[in-house]
């Protein structure tokens, strides 16, 4: 009959497999973090057409999808861009029920809105 003590047997360590709750919270972390993307970086032909892209939007009155990093992940915003602030570099976008302030550094990508 098979014990703890019996040679070969795993259940000699069985009362080892115990994890502590800091070594959990460590392992979840850890976890998290490597779901976690890098800051985009933009070069100057990707501004150019979103400056012409916020434009005509601006101009016709068009919803626009922000697309920005934040913390190591991307989110999706859609909206109105009713300003563009030049002093503290960032985009006001009116969505449905608020106003968004996003950073020019945290923007991936910005295109026209499904409809």
């Amino acid at each position: 009959m098979a014990n703890k003590m019996t040679p070969g047997s795993n259940l000699r360590w069985e009362s080892m497999r115990m994890i502590l709750p800091e070594q959990r919270e460590l392992w979840l972390k850890h976890q998290k973090d490597q779901k976690k993307a890098k800051k985009p970086l933009l070069d100057e032909q990707q501004w150019q057409e979103f400056e012409w892209l916020l434009g005509e939007a601006m101009r016709e009155n068009e919803k626009l999808t922000f697309t920005y990093w934040k913390d190591g992940y991307f989110y999706d915003v859609t909206g109105f861009c009713h300003y563009v602030n030049m002093n503290q570099k960032q985009f006001h976008v009116k969505s449905e029920d608020e106003v968004l302030y996003i950073k020019f550094d945290s923007i991936s990508d910005i295109s026209r809105a499904a409809h």
